[in-house]
């Protein structure tokens, strides 16, 4: 059966699909991952046990912290020989590695291709793609999907925003896929060098962080487009995790690759919002089992007037656990604290500050302890820019670093 064809199959077999898929993925877990057999055994559960999706609640969750204490490849349900695609991400006190099979790279095009075309891109479009390098998965995802629609691609790179004005106007880029803030900078860029925004463009993707009402019918106006929105996870999958439809009613989850459970965080019950627990049913490489995500949604399984039956999600509160999001990337408060300890060998006061302003770059008060004094001008600057360069290349992103009393 295609992919097109399972975002409509009726209501009545997501129930039969998603039993075989779950069971053969605890099979899976069970036998070729020994963290995930260790954790079953000891919950006194099989995979055999799971009978019906509702059972999936019994099994253990996993987190971003067990992704990282299995660094590199623990975590892997094939042999490193299989895997020809290897992500990196910044945690602590190890990075989190995501690998790929050609199975799994191939699976991933196709999800892309169908949540683009879902989101109306078409073959003869010019994409322009603007988003920051800390977004490079998801930037080579977005790039490969696009190009197999048969779509021109302007990929990013270091450009100035106006140059990328510039480039959408000459090319006549038809489509653009960025952050909200990122478009939002675009905008602001425009109006003070007195640029004219392209008008070749009709199709706006907002992807990487939320946008409000009033931010999403400001870009449809100015930008003269129709927008939609996509949700991903880079620990699971890209972008074509969950997307808009023309009906705009919610996110429509993969429910083909995914199985989604929402519940109270604290005590773990299932309620109608809650955090969103997702769980792989067609990875090969690191398939993960009731993933944390940390945001907070609700899920709306009632046809969609699309006429898909895939469930969507209306996020809540994206990360309610605590993280940062600048542009896109996320910033989480443990790898922040981390990269601390690493840079000055403890953890000093601190306080991220991220402005409304879209062009503004993140600044880290770090509060001036006996520790990290130094007599000389230049020397503090020094240490300031050490955690600079350190903060760019372990999120990828800018920063500025000032020191404060308290």
């Amino acid at each position: 059966m295609e992919q097109k064809d399972l975002e409509y199959l009726p209501e009545e077999d997501w129930q039969q699909w998603h039993t075989e898929l779950l069971q053969a993925t605890l099979t899976r877990l069970y036998h070729r991952v020994p963290f995930y057999r260790e954790r079953l055994e000891k919950a006194g559960l099989l995979p055999e046990d799971l009978a019906a999706p509702e059972d999936l609640a019994r099994f253990p969750t996993t987190t971003r912290e067990d992704l990282s204490q299995h660094y590199p490849y623990e975590l892997f349900a094939v042999p490193l020989r299989d895997i020809v695609r290897l992500h990196v991400f910044p945690w602590h006190p190890n990075p989190i590695v995501k690998g790929y099979t050609r199975q799994d790279l191939e699976a991933l095009r196709k999800l892309t291709m169908r949540f683009l075309a879902a989101a109306g891109l078409r073959s003869d479009d010019i994409l322009h793609i603007v988003l920051e390098p800390g977004m490079a998965v998801w930037i080579e995802d977005l790039k490969e999907g696009a190009e197999a629609l048969g779509v021109t691609v302007i990929p990013p790179s270091p450009r100035r925003p106006e140059i990328d004005l510039r480039i959408m106007k000459d090319f006549r880029a038809s489509a653009l896929v960025t952050t909200p803030s990122l478009a939002l900078r675009l905008l602001k860029v425009s109006e003070r060098q007195g640029l004219a925004l392209p008008r070749s463009l009709r199709l706006l993707l907002l992807l990487g962080e939320p946008v409000s009402p009033g931010e999403r019918a400001l870009l449809e106006e100015v930008f003269g487009v129709e927008t939609r929105l996509s949700y991903g996870i880079a620990e699971i999958l890209g972008p074509g995790m969950a997307y808009e439809c023309e009906a705009r009613q919610g996110l429509h989850l993969a429910a083909d690759h995914l199985f989604a459970e929402v519940v109270d965080p604290e005590t773990g019950k299932p309620g109608p919002e809650g955090e969103l627990l997702l769980t792989t049913l067609r990875v090969r490489a690191n398939p993960l089992l009731r993933f944390r995500t940390g945001d907070r949604v609700r899920i709306h399984s009632e046809r969609c007037l699309c006429g898909r039956t895939t469930p969507r999600l209306e996020i809540l509160e994206p990360g309610h656990e605590e993280r940062w999001s600048f542009r896109g990337v996320k910033i989480y408060r443990k790898a922040l604290e981390g990269l601390l300890r690493e840079v000055y060998g403890s953890l000093p006061a601190y306080r991220l500050r991220i402005e409304g302003d879209p062009e503004a770059e993140p600044v880290l008060e770090v509060r001036m302890e006996e520790t990290l004094f130094h007599p000389s001008i230049v020397a503090l600057h020094e240490e300031a820019h050490r955690l600079e360069r350190a903060f760019r290349e372990f999120f990828g992103l800018p920063c500025r670093v000032k020191w404060v009393e308290a």
